[in-house]
C-alpha cells in the first residue's frame, strides 16, 4: 500500500506533468498560429501603380522615414539623412488629393540594401 509521501509525491507530479502538457500544446498551438501570420503588413513593390522605373537619386531633407508602405499609417523602417543614395523603383499615386509614395532601395548610409517607401518630395532623381 502506498504511504501518503509516495502518494503526495506522486499526484504532485502528475498535475506537473498535466500543467507541462498543456503548455507545451499552449506553445504548439501558439507558434502553428504565429507561424501562418503575415509578417508585420509590409508592403513591397507589388503596391506600386505606375510603370517600373530605374533611377538614381538622393534623400534630399534630414530624418526622412523609410516606411514598410506607401503612406504614414505604416511603420518606419528607419531614418535616412539628407544625401543619401537611393534606387528608385516604381511608385503608388493615391490621385491628386493625397501624396504619391516611392518604392526604392537605400545604396548609401546605415540603412544601406534595405527597400522601402518615401513620399516622392523626399527622394529626388539624377
Amino acid at each position: 500500500m502506498p504511504t501518503p509521501s509516495t502518494t503526495r509525491r506522486s499526484r504532485s507530479g502528475s498535475i506537473r506533468r498535466g500543467a507541462a502538457g498543456s503548455a507545451l500544446a499552449l506553445l504548439a498551438a501558439v507558434g502553428a498560429t504565429l507561424a501562418v501570420a503575415p509578417t508585420a503588413s509590409a508592403v513591397d513593390s507589388s503596391a506600386c501603380n505606375s510603370a517600373w522605373y530605374y533611377f538614381n537619386g538622393h534623400i534630399n531633407a534630414n530624418g526622412v522615414n523609410l516606411r514598410s508602405g506607401p503612406g504614414t499609417s505604416y511603420s518606419s523602417k528607419g531614418l535616412l539623412s539628407k544625401g543619401t543614395k537611393t534606387y528608385f523603383y516604381c511608385y503608388k499615386d493615391f490621385g491628386s488629393n493625397k501624396w504619391s509614395w516611392q518604392y526604392i532601395k537605400v545604396t548609401s548610409g546605415p540603412h544601406k540594401n534595405t527597400k522601402g517607401w518615401v513620399r516622392f518630395d523626399y527622394n529626388d532623381w539624377w
